[in-house]
């Protein structure tokens, strides 16, 4: 392996397997993983799911952190950690001193950072993420003023700030009250599950500031955020136990279908070179639904990136889903009758360059001049860009009216870039689902692109791609997700790109990624039955089950979303199709590093054991 191979893998298994250092004082339980601390608890509770400072410029790109110098020390009344963080992105580069303080009754965070380069930003400082699960606390922030407002985390996703102008949050939790307080600037509260973290965020530089702003190399940034806790009643200290072995689960009746799967095309280029460079025969998904291609630009380029999506989908003999960027209806009639020359076009939606969602105004013209061309497919509103988008755009329902569905894209990684805060988006995806079916009144919902690394930050600019992507991670993050969005009108859902390497589901070579395979598979079982899976584990487990039923029997797609080995135990419910056939069942991995993780087990009374892997996927057939 070479020099640079070596630093890659390096890399890559560091971001996997992150050194986390955990401190205990007093009731205090946190964790210093990368930059963050991480996982606060207070006598075993969940309390915040990390404080971390981070740098964002003008296109929203949060700079990567790289920590060093770290220094530890421990005296009579708790422990301190001091570290360096150098943030880069782009041409920017700033660093910070951060000073964590845990003693039996706070825990302390000061942020020191000072720009080396000049730049533009949108924010610096100190974020504060509250976990997701939070929803409905009732919490109290009081200004700098000494104002005071109480309202609840919402449950349902909420497109407006939750709290600005703050000061402090206090809070109570079995008989714990928790005072948060910063210093610095002021601070305000969003609801991250908007983009599909797991978490409310209480940041800095607040929203009605102007932005961005001119950085100078020097210039300075001081903050500081302070936990309290003060027991109004004996605590719980029972901590919950972080060691996962064993991962229990029953399948039962089918409760759902395999949603329609597809795959969009290169938003930047025309794929014409890259389809050139694959030594191979492209791989063909079949039964996958459409191939998603966004067109904007000249006329020129928008015919190209047509041609090249029509291309794509004849090879999977898919239909085309369309998504014109453009502020007008100038061409469209042209452009509509090439594409159904080229291929069926089974979807089709307008969105504005400048705010990335349908034009209100626009809507009536485009269904009309749709429906004069004898366009019979769906006409879509909403967003391509994130689920907050619509959540916001959705104050004006004309379009939802009038609209037959509605789309949106997902990606994990527009704030965080750990592994685990990628994982964690998994759950907030259906209830960005479940939000947008509401938000409708029940219209079909077509999410996609998703995408590991956000698709767009601002007009032009190339889309970032992710290390991870042709990892064996990637293929069951993708199946999680999938069995996430499998939802009663969840119409379709659309997976990366089918071209580049670094976005997409195929190799330099041509060959499918692991994700890929996945998507292979799982698109050629579309409207298949998927059966209900009860997880009877003591804890969260990191295996997703998705359990398919067809003509060709039982099919048990498995993802582990560890660090280390799963052993899984599934029975099955009387009437099951594969209760009766476990001791023929067939463990087959996807994708070639997935590891060694290939031992099966048949039992008594249809209940099967195999094992798996970190980070793997497999697929247990029952002939």
């Amino acid at each position: 392996m070479s020099l640079p191979d070596l630093n890659h893998a390096t890399a890559l298994q560091n971001r996997l397997t992150p050194e986390a250092r955990t401190f205990v004082v007093g009731n205090w339980t946190a964790g210093l993983v990368g930059d963050e601390l991480a996982n606060i608890t207070y006598a075993g509770r969940p309390v915040l799911r990390a404080i971390k400072g981070v740098v964002r410029d003008h296109q929203w790109r949060t700079l990567q952190p790289a920590v060093r110098d770290l220094a530890f020390s421990q005296d009579d009344d708790g422990v301190s950690v001091r570290f360096h963080v150098d943030y880069t992105g782009g041409e920017a580069r700033y660093e910070a001193m951060l000073k964590v303080r845990l003693t039996p009754l706070t825990v302390d965070v000061e942020f020191n950072g000072r720009a080396k380069t000049p730049f533009r930003r949108n924010r610096i400082g100190l974020v504060v993420l509250h976990p997701a699960n939070e929803s409905g606390r009732e919490v109290t922030a009081v200004s700098p003023a000494g104002n005071i407002t109480t309202r609840r985390f919402p449950e349902d996703i909420s497109p407006e700030l939750i709290f600005t102008d703050v000061a402090s949050l206090e809070w109570a939790d079995a008989g714990t009250a928790f005072d948060l307080s910063f210093a610095g600037d002021v601070f305000e509260t969003e609801d991250q599950r908007n983009w599909t973290d797991a978490s409310f965020k209480t940041y800095s530089t607040p929203s009605a500031d102007p932005i961005p702003v001119d950085v100078q190399a020097g210039d300075v940034v001081r903050q500081s955020v302070s936990l309290e806790a003060a027991s109004i009643e004996s605590p719980d200290a029972t901590a919950v136990s972080l060691e996962q072995a064993l991962s229990v689960f029953s399948v039962g009746p089918a409760a759902a279908t395999v949603p329609p799967l597809g795959v969009s095309v290169d938003p930047t280029g025309t794929q014409g070179e890259v389809a050139a460079t694959h030594a191979e025969p492209v791989p063909a998904l079949e039964g996958l639904d459409a191939v998603v291609v966004e067109l904007y630009g000249p006329p020129e380029v928008r015919a190209a990136r047509l041609q090249a999506a029509a291309a794509e989908a004849a090879v999977h003999g898919a239909a085309l889903d369309v998504r014109i960027v453009a502020e007008d209806l100038g061409g469209l009639p042209e452009l509509f009758a090439e594409a159904e020359k080229l291929r069926p076009v089974r979807r089709l939606g307008i969105f504005t360059p400048e705010t990335d969602c349908t034009d209100q105004a626009l809507f009536p013209d485009l269904k009309r001049t749709l429906e004069a061309t004898g366009f019979s497919g769906e006409i879509l509103a909403g967003t391509r860009s994130h689920f907050t988008e619509l959540n916001k755009w959705a104050k004006d329902a004309a379009a939802f009216r009038e609209a037959d569905a509605l789309t949106y894209s997902l990606t994990p990684q527009v704030h965080s870039t750990e592994i685990a805060h990628i994982v964690e988006t998994i759950p907030i995806q259906r209830l960005t689902a479940l939000n947008a079916l509401r938000l409708g009144g029940g219209k079909p919902v077509h999410v996609g692109p998703i995408t590991l690394k956000p698709r767009l930050h601002a007009p032009g600019q190339v889309p970032d791609s992710d290390e991870l992507q042709d990892h064996v991670f990637t293929a069951a993050w993708t199946l999680a997700s999938i069995s996430s969005l499998t939802l009663d009108g969840v119409a379709s859902i659309t997976y990366f790109e089918a071209g580049p390497p670094s976005r997409g589901i195929r190799t330099d070579d041509g060959r499918l990624t692991p994700a890929g395979e996945l998507l292979r598979q799982l698109a050629g079982l579309k409207g298949e039955a998927v059966h209900s899976v009860r997880t009877d584990s003591p804890e969260e487990s990191p295996v997703t089950l998705y359990p398919v039923s067809g003509a060709a029997g039982l099919r048990l797609f498995a993802g582990n979303l560890g660090p280390r080995n799963e052993t899984v135990q599934v029975s099955f419910a009387d009437g099951t199709p594969g209760r009766s056939s476990t001791a023929s069942a067939r463990l087959t991995l996807i994708g070639e590093e997935a590891g060694s993780g290939e031992r099966i087990e048949p039992g008594h009374d249809g209940v099967l054991t195999f094992e798996l892997a970190p980070w793997s996927t497999a697929v247990v057939e029952f002939p």
